[in-house]
């Protein structure tokens, strides 16, 4: 390593690394590319089992709900303070969620916090740049109809024609595309798409509605090979037929569960499926998750904005910031 200034042997590097909370090492990523290898590939972190976490909002004191992914009961709840009108969740990250609040003076009023719903920590991160905000993800070609989900180290995006789906490496910053699955087609007008990017157990995946006469049946597609122009091969996961219920995003599952929310927009479910459906099996039923549903809370409104994520508990404190 004495490329980069520093004359200690990686394997006496690791050892050093290991004795370290996990919270540090996650810090010391940031040095440099090479320490975030090293950190990555020889000090991987444990395994633990996520939660369900529903972020309520995105009205004035939002709240995040946590479930046990065993029961489906609720384990924590935790009350955002904020005197900001609007709130938004941006997402989830070794257990801390990213809070964007949104005064009334627009851009320049933009703020980013950091909370551990588990503890109650927040912590305000410094102002953005006035000229900051999201509508600059129209420079992407976005279409914001469609989502935006971030998977395994990449951020997705349908174009604005909503045909083929962007992709952006957050660790070597390419910008890739691909087509998107089987009946995702080009459109004239963005609000017109009616599919949506969702993360299916880790993968990226697109819900993809089909309007029949007793209902509406979702076929849920998952990309496999890593996508790329010649390397996108989508394979159909899910084939749902769902009545009087609404999908949830930006994690439609978690674990054995498919999540969904009544049309009234009060409950929250959570329904057991099989494996899904297989891609080529165009005469296979339909899984319908309403049987046997799971309810996991009644306190919505229908105002209410929601969000579904995969959520680990942690307990280590949040750092500290030095101007």
């Amino acid at each position: 390593m004495a490329d980069e200034g520093f004359d200690v042997p990686t394997d006496a590097f690791v050892e050093i690394l290991l004795r370290l909370p996990t919270s540090a090492r996650r810090r010391f990523r940031l040095v440099c590319k090479r320490w975030r290898d090293v950190i990555d590939e020889r000090t991987p972190e444990r395994q633990v089992r996520t939660k369900t976490l529903a972020f309520i909002g995105p009205w004035r004191s939002p709240r995040a709900l946590v479930f046990d992914d065993t029961d489906g009961r609720r384990s924590h709840e935790w009350a955002y303070p904020s005197a900001h009108e609007v709130v938004s969740m941006v997402g989830t990250c070794n257990g801390l969620i990213c809070l964007l609040d949104a005064g009334e003076g627009g851009r320049s009023a933009l703020r980013l916090t950091v909370a551990n719903p588990v503890t109650g920590e927040a912590l305000a991160l410094p102002p953005l740049p006035a000229a900051w905000g999201l509508p600059g993800l129209h420079a992407f070609g976005c279409n914001l109809f469609c989502g935006i989900v971030a998977v395994d180290g990449s951020v997705y995006w349908f174009t604005s024609c909503a045909d083929r789906v962007m992709a952006l490496d957050l660790k070597d910053e390419c910008v890739t595309s691909f087509p998107g699955p089987p009946g995702v087609r080009r459109v004239a007008v963005t609000g017109q798409a009616s599919w949506k990017l969702t993360n299916v157990h880790a993968r990226r995946g697109v819900a993809v509605p089909r309007y029949e006469p007793a209902g509406v049946r979702v076929e849920v597609w998952v990309l496999d090979g890593g996508g790329g122009e010649g390397r996108a091969r989508w394979s159909r996961r899910y084939n749902l037929f769902e009545t009087g219920l609404i999908l949830m995003r930006p994690h439609l599952t978690h674990g054995e569960y498919v999540l969904s929310r009544s049309l009234d927009g009060r409950r929250l479910y959570r329904r057991k499926v099989g494996g899904g459906t297989d891609a080529d099996d165009e005469g296979a039923t339909p899984t319908r998750p309403s049987e046997g549903a799971e309810l996991l809370t009644s306190e919505l409104l229908p105002r209410d904005g929601l969000v579904t994520l995969a959520y680990a508990e942690t307990r280590e404190p949040l750092p500290s910031i030095r101007g």
